[in-house]
């Protein structure tokens, strides 16, 4: 017999994280998807893997620590799919726990489990729980909000230093994650000048460690020029509007079918519950209602806008989804305040119900996909990315030298190939004359004898990325180069668009 609340919390606290990282992993874990930015680091943890560094070998836009991980885990399993996903598993998973923990200082242990399930159920999305910074630094953020909340209740400056610690290690995933460092500082260092200081040095020595090791490795100068790129680059081709929808979205809005258009909604939540907590919390306390909790919860409130502010200026849904733990809590625990104790009974077991219907269906999908040995391990492969990895495997053998262009990067990891460039994607609408003409030369100086092109159109730029310089759209002189030297030898229709294996002009009579 458990004999005491807290420990009944703790347990339960456990079989949730264990049962969310089973359930996230079955869903995702070793499963092939080929298109996606997820190319990016699995191929820079392979990378990694064999000796090389993000922005001294190879092109990088955000933090290097993603890079890391995958490299670490890419070495230590034989660049094995299988392990290499973990993190995201991981991430995903602790975030539920996250929402549990959060809930249950408030709220029994029924009513937080019921909050945590539901907001596992929405997070599982099939296509996105795949390797990203955008998780790493999520799930680290999320634990320093945690250790800041537990220092300042229990004055632990050890806490507030562990805080500091993995904010700049989320920040080493996605620099900008960093702006969550002002709020929290403010509230540690209230009427507690040791609070914000213990967290302060936290961080500073996980800044130190990162820039000793990337000193140590010659990398630190070259992430300096990836920043100032990112910084002069990025930000107009990536910028979204707030709640920005991904290709297709806003389609359902205008369908009859009221399924749709309820998805759509559903969909927007990662935009919608940040504003609901920060304006129905600031209303509740406006009003004078039960302000016991004001002191701990009012300071969660500009912590939520920062983690919003993250992810500028890609403010899709899809971003926001990953900073979505906290307000997911706070509008939970919002809900909790404002109903009555059987409301909040029906209404838990209608979500609860919903959420295990949700859960159980995409783990049915899951059944659907078949086992396949591919050059990264055993894998489930839904058909159509199978068929057309076994269209390029057919070419293209391992260690062959290849270029992917201009954004299906996975392909070199997946096919154990050779990039004789240090840009694994080039972003239409993005990248700068001057990137093209270091390509072009890089392509002049080693050239491989394999290119996978991709044809997007220039209104398929602008869907996915609608800021882009309309003078990129094409990346017209590396377009041209490949054009000019490579002969196509197959066309293969993926999931989400088609491909052109291309082969060099002077090797393909070459055996």
């Amino acid at each position: 017999m458990i004999p005491n609340w807290k420990e009944r919390k703790g347990l339960a606290g456990a079989a949730l994280f264990v049962f969310s990282f089973l359930c996230l992993y079955w869903v995702a874990g070793d499963v092939l998807h080929l298109f996606g930015d997820e190319g990016i680091y699995l191929q820079g943890g392979r990378l990694v893997a064999l000796g090389q560094q993000p922005y001294r070998d190879f092109f990088a836009i955000t933090g290097p620590l993603s890079f890391w991980m995958e490299g670490v885990l890419a070495s230590w399993s034989g660049m094995s799919l299988a392990v290499m996903r973990l993190p995201p598993i991981f991430d995903a998973a602790f975030l539920a726990y996250a929402v549990y923990y959060l809930t249950s200082r408030y709220t029994g242990v029924l009513y937080s489990g019921g909050t945590a399930i539901a907001f596992l159920a929405y997070e599982v999305r099939l296509r996105q729980l795949n390797v990203n910074h955008r998780w790493d630094s999520a799930a680290l953020a999320m634990g320093a909000i945690v250790l800041a909340r537990h220092a300042k209740l229990a004055k632990n400056p050890w806490c507030a230093a562990a805080s500091g610690f993995l904010l700049v290690a989320a920040a080493c995933a996605t620099p900008s994650m960093l702006v969550v460092a002002i709020p929290l500082l403010i509230w540690c260092g209230w009427h507690d000048t040791r609070g914000a200081m213990a967290l302060a040095g936290g961080g500073t020595a996980a800044a130190a460690i990162a820039a000793a090791y990337l000193q140590s490795e010659h990398a630190l100068l070259p992430l300096i020029h990836a920043m100032l790129w990112t910084s002069a680059n990025y930000t107009q081709a990536n910028r979204v509007f707030y709640g920005g929808l991904p290709l297709g979205g806003v389609a359902g809005l205008e369908s009859g079918n009221w399924l749709v258009q309820l998805g759509f909604w559903f969909s927007l939540l990662p935009a919608i519950f940040p504003l609901a907590a920060i304006a129905g919390w600031a209303l509740y306390f406006r009003r004078g209602r039960n302000r016991g909790d004001f002191a701990e919860i009012a300071p969660l409130l500009p912590v939520t806008a920062a983690l919003v502010l993250s992810t500028w200026p890609r403010w899709s849904s899809d971003a926001l989804l990953h900073t979505l733990s906290l307000s997911w809590f706070l509008c939970a625990l919002l809900f909790y305040r404002l109903t009555a104790a059987w409301q909040r009974r029906w209404f838990c077991v209608v979500a609860v119900l919903a959420s295990f219907a949700s859960l159980g269906g995409k783990a049915m999908t899951a059944t659907d996909y078949a086992p396949r040995e591919t050059r990264v391990g055993n894998v489930r492969a839904p058909f159509d990315e199978s068929e057309f990895l076994a269209g390029m495997e057919k070419w293209i053998r391992p260690g062959d030298s290849l270029f992917s262009f201009p954004y299906l990067m996975s392909v070199y990891y997946f096919l154990d190939a050779r990039n004789p460039t240090s840009y694994s994607f080039m972003q239409p609408g993005m990248m700068t004359a001057e990137d093209e003409g270091r390509v072009i030369g890089q392509l002049q100086a080693a050239p491989p004898r394999w290119v996978i092109y991709e044809n997007f159109p220039p209104e398929a730029v602008l869907a996915i990325w609608p800021g882009s310089n309309p003078m990129q759209l094409t990346l017209p002189e590396v377009s041209s180069y490949v054009h000019a030297h490579y002969r196509p030898v197959d066309t293969l229709i993926g999931p989400w668009g088609r491909v052109v294996v291309m082969q060099n002009n002077a090797l393909a009579s070459v055996p």
